[in-house]
């Protein structure tokens, strides 16, 4: 809304404390929607995405939609605020010969080899999101049991389990630490109380491209991808409904996008369908 109201009180010459809701019409919504197209991100100059142009647009649609409920005379925000089409994302992942690859070049012999070796396969290995990952405690982990309980979004509690690898891995890095922190990852900070501080996103996201770049992959790497690459597996493999529970997405719709790269089994099905079709 901030962004509204600075471009409203620009285009009536008036104060940000004086725009008025009565100056807010069709048109006036319609030359907005040209002033978010034209937008550009002030990091890269680059006109802002249709994903971006929508946050702004269901925050003013939000408002005028209050202000309906109120009996405030304001334009229909469904008619006049149309969000803009987007392109489906795409789902980046690496084969496993990638993963492989950019776990396996880690140094071991650097003083965090270890630790950075254990994140990546944790990563590859659980499918959690990079902060879920960062926020782990070491109370959270089951190593015997190979399961880890994770807080994502929303402060949801889910059940993850972790493949021999990455508990392997995992229990090698653990098996080095003598401090008292009770962060899964820490970092070589310390906090005001001398305890180890929790590895952050940051330095997970250095640790990954840093391997992927030893790898000679020719491309850039996310932690994500790691996530995207082990749904991807338990999709296929294991169906749509166990990659949900592991994923902890709340609708089946968006885990069913990691079904994208199974065209063998779509086109077996097809081919399938056509043969009992053609046979009678």
């Amino acid at each position: 809304m901030s962004t509204f109201i600075d471009w409203l009180a620009a285009t009536t010459a008036t104060s940000r404390d004086a725009v008025a809701l009565d100056t807010v019409d069709p048109e006036r919504l319609r030359q907005y929607r040209l002033f978010l197209a034209r937008r550009r991100d002030p990091d890269t100059g680059n006109v802002i995405g249709a994903g971006t142009r929508n946050l702004y647009q269901v925050a003013l649609r939000n408002f005028l939609r209050y202000c309906r409920r109120r009996k405030l005379d304001a334009p229909d925000p469904d008619e006049h605020l149309q969000l803009a089409k987007e392109r489906d994302r795409e789902i980046r992942h690496l084969s496993r010969d990638e993963a492989v690859r950019v776990s396996a070049a880690i140094v071991l012999t650097d003083p965090s080899g270890l630790r950075d070796r254990a994140v990546v396969e944790m990563l590859f290995g659980t499918a959690v999101r990079v902060s879920e990952l960062c926020a782990m405690t070491r109370r959270q982990v089951n190593l015997d049991r190979r399961e880890a309980e994770v807080v994502g979004k929303g402060g949801k509690s889910r059940l993850v389990l972790l493949t021999t690898d990455a508990a392997h891995w995992l229990r090698r890095y653990l098996e080095t630490r003598a401090d008292e922190s009770p962060w899964l990852f820490v970092s070589n900070r310390k906090d005001d109380d001398g305890v180890l501080r929790a590895l952050s996103v940051r330095q997970v996201q250095r640790v990954v491209d840093q391997a992927s770049r030893r790898a000679g992959l020719p491309f850039r790497v996310s932690p994500h991808w790691f996530r995207h690459t082990r749904l991807t597996a338990l999709a296929r493999h294991a169906g749509v409904e166990t990659a949900q529970r592991i994923a902890g997405h709340s609708s089946l719709a968006t885990t069913a996008r990691y079904l994208h790269v199974t065209d063998e089994r779509l086109r077996a099905a097809y081919d399938e369908a056509e043969r009992k079709d053609r046979d009678g």
